[in-house]
């Protein structure tokens, strides 16, 4: 008896996890480059973050998803710390919300017939 319910357990946990998977998009993320990681969010932003170091265990990233044509919203995007041009237009973003121990980290985008498109923008806070 306990045998087939630890069994239902197994199967039931690989299917969630199958699912969870599958539904942040992992089985479409291409290939990482070396020190780089992947964030998914149920917003639909899904980035590639370069240069940046990984700080998840003390430290939550946000992901602010920006107005996309409809057939990029599931695409992965690539995350880059913010360029001199955009330097003061985070400024301004990060300056209207004023969230203690916030920090900026990377704008996300995504190339299209060769033009850039932003995809989003990430955040990070203290895990509290």
């Amino acid at each position: 008896m306990w045998k087939w319910a630890m069994l239902a357990i197994v199967v039931a946990g690989g299917g969630y996890v199958a699912y969870d998977y599958y539904m942040a998009g992992y089985h479409t993320r291409p290939a990482m480059p070396e020190g780089a990681f992947s964030l998914s969010y149920k917003n639909g932003l899904r980035g590639i973050l370069v240069g940046i170091p990984n700080e998840k265990e003390t430290r939550r990233y946000l992901g602010v998803p920006l107005e996309v044509p409809f057939y990029l919203t599931d695409a992965w995007s690539w995350c880059h710390r913010p360029t001199e041009e955009e330097a003061p237009r985070v400024a301004q973003f990060m300056a209207e919300r004023d969230w203690p121990g916030q920090r900026f980290e990377a704008v996300c985008r995504i190339t299209v017939d060769g033009k850039d498109v932003v995809r989003g923008l990430i955040i990070s806070v203290p895990d509290v």
